[in-house]
């Protein structure tokens, strides 16, 4: 199955052990407006899945509007995920790369056809999102982002 909406890339994420300073660090870089740093939802909300397994990962989060693309930060702060795990074992580091879809299961499905695997899932207020680990097979973690009909 092809996902033939995987043609907008929308965001670059970097997960960071102090939000905090690194965000002041990108700000000083950019000459931007400091954005607000937010938390993730409880589970009752999010609904997060973190390899098939409801989990109560949480995270701090900042996103800096550029012209073309987003940069996202994360800070996890609470439960097994995809963000700790990276961090313990990788240090601050760009985590993943995201794109807009129209339907995330479609894209799942492509992506698993070249070796990728649905990592972690859940919901945000606007949408839900999708991470699929294909490090192996495109070198890198993908993130779908699918944006529900107001």
């Amino acid at each position: 199955m092809k996902c033939g909406n995987l043609k907008k890339v929308v965001q670059i994420a970097i997960v960071v052990k102090d939000i905090e300073k690194v965000l002041e660090n990108w700000v000083k870089l950019l000459g931007t407006e400091k954005p607000s740093i937010i938390e993730t939802e409880d589970w009752e909300k999010t609904k997060m899945m973190f390899r098939g397994m409801p989990s109560s990962g949480r995270a701090k989060l900042a996103f800096i509007n550029m012209d073309n693309i987003v940069i996202e930060l994360i800070e996890p702060i609470d439960g097994p995920s995809t963000w700790k795990e990276f961090l313990d074992k990788h240090g601050n580091g760009i985590h993943h790369i995201a794109f807009s879809v129209e339907n995330a299961d479609d894209c799942v499905k492509s992506l698993e056809s070249v070796g990728g695997y649905k990592e972690q899932e859940g919901f945000f207020e606007e949408g839900k999102y999708v991470y699929v680990n294909a490090v192996e097979s495109l070198g890198a973690i993908i993130e779908l982002l699918q944006f529900f009909a107001r």
